[in-house]
């Protein structure tokens, strides 16, 4: 507009339009983590104030804040902060908001809807059972089975493009067993589904590595925790959507209900191995007709299924010099595989501890008791459980000593050379074991023979690509067993 009737005011409005959601995005996040709390009073000139906006901004912010519930807006009162019971707790940006700022509670809500839907929806699928959903339920589970056996996968910046890939998959798979359902209120419920689904891969991946990740603590077997996303996605969480993916193509309502449950089982610390819902997937699958699936997929399908029901997990050791990166693979391997984690040196005796730092080398009898007291750890780790374990385990006594507590102990080998070995030690700051004892444990080291089971990784690649060819080879000591 031009001319004397033309609000100067209108083209720099117009211009800061695309800052209102920045404003509404701004103000949301602070009610959502209490920075202002609820009852606080929010005025129009106090959000102009705050961002440097126009007032007809700040009030169209508000307007939006009150649409979806976390301010109660009136004239010439202004915004009132609501309580979250007000909020309009399946808007998609509240939910972000919710996830950026509180994700653990986020998760566990949104998780606990997935558990009330999504296994019913599976119900009605099969009931159904349309000839366009059943296409198209199957094709994406074999295609996120292929998706995640890809080498790549794993790996940060070569695998994100898979990763997306699979993401979308994912959600595609949830949104049509949703809309399997035929029923308009779940298919409603799509869009929180989705969002948890993409939140755990692009937000809570383990394979993102952080320095200052905390160390998992001892798992709580039927714990209500939503675990990260592993590095690579579990075998067994493939296997579950394509069972999930036939029952409803079989027509077969309890088996799908069984598999939904398991799969969201999957993702719960220890849930997968609650009795009750073993005992409806065993039902499942005493229904289902496994020459249904591709013949492609029937012998790895049956494998995976008869692990799940005889899964013991292995103590996982972490073996190998000082320096080889034992703990900060490990708090890495058990952050992915969802397992808890032990440091092998807060199991060494004080006079131990005294001895390292006053460079003298341990021996044999030295390391007796810090081999029990390992052992012991190892001992009391439930079979469904799991544990990651550092311990420099350098002579084949030692490791016999642990196979004793538990025979079906993996290792693994983090090697490298000396050089390398004594260049980590000698930057580690506040840590008892000097650089001058390296070369002792060289002397001692006895690496793993062919009759051990474990394995043996370069300790210098990426701790990305380690843990990747740790969880390969676990998964492959797995099935041979």
């Amino acid at each position: 507009m031009t001319g004397p009737e033309a609000d100067p005011s209108e083209g720099s409005e117009e211009a800061l339009r695309g800052s209102t959601a920045k404003v509404v995005e701004a103000l949301g996040c602070q009610i959502v983590e209490g920075g202002k709390p609820r009852d606080h009073h929010v005025t129009v000139d106090a959000v102009t104030h705050e961002f440097g906006i126009t007032r007809p901004m700040a009030r169209e912010a508000l307007q939006i804040l009150h649409q979806k519930g976390l301010v109660n807006l009136q004239p010439r009162v202004g915004a009132t902060v609501q309580a979250l019971e007000r909020w309009d707790l399946l808007d998609p940006d509240v939910i972000a908001w919710r996830l950026e700022v509180a994700p653990d509670s986020q998760m566990r809500s949104l998780t606990e809807l997935r558990e009330v839907i999504e296994p019913r929806a599976a119900r009605l699928a099969a009931l159904s059972r349309s000839a366009e959903i059943c296409h198209d339920l199957t094709s994406l589970a074999r295609t996120l089975l292929a998706l995640s056996e890809e080498p790549d996968f794993a790996r940060p910046r070569e695998g994100a493009a898979l990763r997306r890939r699979f993401r979308d998959v994912d959600a595609a798979f949830h949104r049509t067993l949703l809309a399997g359902s035929r029923n308009e209120l779940f298919v409603r419920l799509s869009y929180p589904v989705v969002m948890a689904l993409n939140h755990r891969i692009d937000r809570n991946w383990a394979g993102t590595h952080d320095e200052a990740m905390v160390t998992p603590t001892r798992a709580v077997i039927g714990a209500d925790t939503v675990q990260r996303y592993p590095t690579r996605p579990e075998p067994v969480a493939m296997w579950l959507h394509m069972g999930l993916a036939y029952a409803i193509d079989q027509g077969l309502a309890t088996a799908a209900e069984a598999f939904a449950e398991a799969l969201l089982a999957e993702i719960r610390s220890g849930r997968l191995h609650d009795p009750d819902v073993r005992d409806r997937l065993r039902a499942g699958l005493d229904r289902f007709n496994i020459s249904g699936l591709p013949s492609a997929h029937r012998a790895g399908f049956q494998d995976a299924m008869a692990a799940l029901f005889r899964a013991r997990r292995a103590p996982v050791v972490l073996m190998g010099v000082s320096g080889c990166g034992k703990t900060t693979v490990g708090r890495y391997l058990a952050e992915s595989l969802r397992v808890p984690y032990e440091e092998g040196d807060d199991f060494h005796p004080p006079r131990n501890v005294e001895s390292m730092a006053n460079h003298t080398p341990l021996d044999d009898r030295s390391r007796s008791p810090w081999l029990a007291a390992i052992a012991g750890r190892m001992r009391v780790a439930g079979a469904e459980e799991g544990l990651v374990i550092s311990c420099s385990a350098l002579k084949r006594i030692y490791r016999e000593l642990l196979r004793v507590a538990r025979p079906d102990t993996f290792f693994v080998h983090l090697s490298l050379d000396q050089d390398t070995a004594d260049a980590r030690v000698a930057r580690r700051e506040a840590h008892y074991m000097p650089a001058s004892l390296v070369s002792s444990q060289f002397e001692d080291l006895e690496p793993l023979d062919d009759d051990e089971a474990g394995m043996t990784v370069d300790a210098t690649l990426p701790v990305e690509r380690i843990v990747a060819e740790i969880q390969t080879e676990l998964a492959r000591h797995t099935r041979g067993r």
